[in-house]
């Protein structure tokens, strides 16, 4: 399984952003590798919230997923597990910490598994993995950007 890790500090609670962040409705603001999110059986969120992604592997390659809410943790912690045609699986975890001065830290980790066997895990390291790992940078940037510059009592859906 190819795995990506990344973490940013965002100036806002954890609060906020964990309310944002599993606001699936919303993912498509900042998660440039999501197209679309459907199917979604409850809001907000819960253990054992199933929907349907279409999601784009290296920037170009769309893939339906069947996504799972593994567990949740109200405002701290996240974790999804997706299953997609062909034998592919994503595990994915968020996670919010609180920091001094109303700041906190998002650490995202996917861990993915391309289907097509040996050849599919050969395409993942020379093609996409790269490229996902820029999704993932994009992603949490335009997270911050938007966070930050969002006022701090807006409402939320």
């Amino acid at each position: 399984m190819a795995h990506i890790a990344r973490t940013i500090e965002i100036d806002r609670s954890p609060e906020e952003i964990f309310d944002y962040i599993t606001d699936l409705d919303r993912l498509t603001e900042w998660a440039t590798m999501v197209k679309e999110t459907r199917d979604l059986d409850q809001r907000p969120i819960q253990p054992g919230t199933t929907f349907s992604q279409t999601v784009k592997a290296a920037g170009s390659v769309d893939i339906d997923c069947d996504w799972h809410v593994k567990e949740l943790e109200r405002p701290r912690h996240v974790h999804y597990e997706a299953t997609a045609p062909g034998g592919g699986e994503m595990q994915m975890s968020q996670t919010v910490t609180g920091l001094d001065g109303g700041r906190s830290r998002v650490e995202i980790d996917l861990d993915y598994e391309v289907p097509g066997g040996i050849l599919g895990q050969i395409a993942d390291r020379l093609v996409f993995e790269g490229q996902n790992e820029k999704e993932a940078d994009t992603s949490l940037a335009n997270l911050k950007r938007i966070l930050e510059g969002a006022v701090s009592d807006t409402p939320r859906h």
